[in-house]
């Protein structure tokens, strides 16, 4: 039974599949793409710490169970840190991807992050709404409305920033409300 428990043991470790911090093609992503590949790299490090998590809580059990049965369960114990790999790797090649968006002189986008509680999925805003310059260009007070471009290009503008989620379905209608009534 040790034998087998031995042999199995390496099985018992999972394999690290870290995200390359950077990618062929990098240099031709539009400022689009970007945003999008931050998006998921935030949910890459949400999905390997709640992995880590899981890792640490099943070494546990396995330890304890493995004091009344001869430790042959800590044979099964992953020890290996491949979801710490994986998310430590998704944190850089965020960090690359803001670098890329900086360089290009792309809008900031806010953050979006998903925690998990109690089995469901919270989405949370992690940078204030006007600290975006996306945000800021519809928050009232940011701009005197003679430094803004004209309607019809204001309201293009806010639809953009609409559609790539950059503002919500109340901003967007209240904003386009302002607009219509400078008119």
């Amino acid at each position: 039974m040790l034998v087998a428990s031995i042999i199995s043991a390496g099985c018992a470790s999972s394999v690290a599949v870290p995200v390359p911090v950077a990618q062929v093609g990098d240099e031709t992503k539009s400022c689009d793409a970007i945003a999008n590949e931050m998006q998921s790299m935030v949910t890459a490090q949400v999905q390997a710490d709640g992995n880590r998590d899981k890792q640490i809580g099943t070494n546990a059990a396995l330890g304890v169970v493995g004091i009344f049965t001869l430790g042959i369960p800590w044979f099964f114990m992953d020890l290996g840190g491949a979801a710490e790999a994986e998310q430590k790797a998704a944190k850089a090649r965020y960090e690359r991807l803001q670098q890329m968006q900086m360089d290009k002189r792309c809008p900031a986008t806010p953050v979006v992050t998903q925690e998990i509680n109690a089995g469901l999925p919270i989405i949370r805003t992690t940078e204030p709404i006007a600290s975006s310059p996306a945000r800021a260009a519809i928050t009232p007070g940011a701009k005197p409305a003679s430094e803004l471009p004209n309607p019809a290009k204001r309201l293009e503008e806010l639809n953009t920033m609409f559609k790539k989620g950059l503002i919500t379905q109340d901003e967007y209608n209240a904003k386009k409300t302002e607009i219509i009534k400078s008119l």
